[in-house]
């Protein structure tokens, strides 16, 4: 598992103990003490703790370094060499005072160039985890892509089966239509035969429309004939129609002369009636009122019988 990214508070705490041990903090004293993380890292949070009050307060400028004394200035008269060593070491200080000067300066330039790199690798930083983000999502969509083609290629099976299905389908198709073919070459030759056939039957048809046309004239002159012998009759008809329009006001003038004699019979008849009453008194006059009645009746029967001739007449003429 990766260690956790370092923050400046350690650095700055790193920063801190090491001058509150009398000791002037450097980066690479920070590192030892953390013993992890990077010298950009470190450089960055280091140079954010030396322009901090802290660092202000603890005079970690003037700190001197961590010096350790050689093995054989211990033993007896360890005081003493100490403060010899102090003594040279002032004296040391106030040599190196100028250069320190010039060292701080070295160093203001080192930073600069410090901090360029720290830029650059926290851009590079930037860069690489863009990078495992474009990896992460990449590989993700290598993910997708793989189950797609997964997915695909069993599509493919299945249409590769698919594709076999339709194979031993279009053999099959292929042969019927090759006994497609065959069949379509048989009725064209049944077509052949048959538009010959065809051409046989409209000249026959043709000869036998001749014949009809002539028999149609034929018919139609017969028409003619016919149509002449109607009008005749239709003439005579309207002849017969007047003749019986005669006959019919003749008939009715007898119907009314009947009725007339209709009613004198009936007077007859009361006449009779009351003269039987005295049949004995008035035999003679029945008798000749009998002969009056036959007299009557033969006068209407004589009425009749022309009623009957005129309607023998009308019936003639209706057939």
């Amino acid at each position: 598992m990766a260690a956790p990214r370092l923050t400046e508070e350690e650095v700055h705490e790193a920063c801190a103990e090491i001058a509150a041990q009398g000791q002037r903090p450097t980066v690479l004293n920070v590192y030892d003490r953390l013993g992890r993380g990077s010298l950009t890292t470190i450089t960055k949070y280091f140079n954010s703790w030396k322009a901090s009050d802290e660092a202000r307060d603890f005079r970690a400028e003037d700190l001197p370094a961590v010096v350790k004394l050689p093995d054989e200035l211990s033993g007896e008269g360890e005081d003493l060499m100490k403060r010899m060593w102090n003594v040279a070491k002032g004296l040391a200080d106030a040599e190196l005072e100028v250069q320190r000067e010039a060292l701080r300066q070295a160093e203001q330039a080192s930073l600069k160039k410090v901090e360029e790199a720290f830029a650059f690798s926290e851009a590079q930083a930037l860069k690489i985890e863009r990078m495992e983000e474009d990896f992460r999502t990449i590989r993700v969509q290598l993910e997708e892509e793989f189950a797609t083609r997964k997915k695909i290629e069993s599509q493919l099976a299945g249409e590769e089966k698919n594709n076999v299905a339709l194979s031993k389908d279009n053999e099959r198709l292929r042969h019927e239509i090759e006994e497609l073919r065959k069949q379509t070459a048989s009725l064209e030759e049944e077509n052949k035969a048959v538009q010959a056939e065809r051409r046989e039957l409209q000249k026959d048809h043709a000869e036998e429309i001749k014949r009809k046309d002539a028999e149609i004239r034929a018919l139609d002159i017969q028409a003619g004939k016919l149509q002449s012998s109607l009008e005749a009759l239709a003439k005579n008809a309207g002849e017969a129609k007047e003749e019986a329009g005669r006959k019919d006001a003749e008939l009715s003038k007898r119907l009314a002369e009947l009725e007339k004699l209709r009613g004198q019979f009936e007077s007859a008849q009361a006449e009779l009636a009351a003269a039987q009453a005295g049949r004995q008194a008035a035999d003679k006059t029945a008798s000749e009122a009998e002969k009056r009645a036959a007299n009557l009746e033969g006068q209407l029967a004589v009425y009749r019988s022309p009623d009957r001739t005129a309607q023998n007449g009308e019936e003639g003429a209706k057939e």
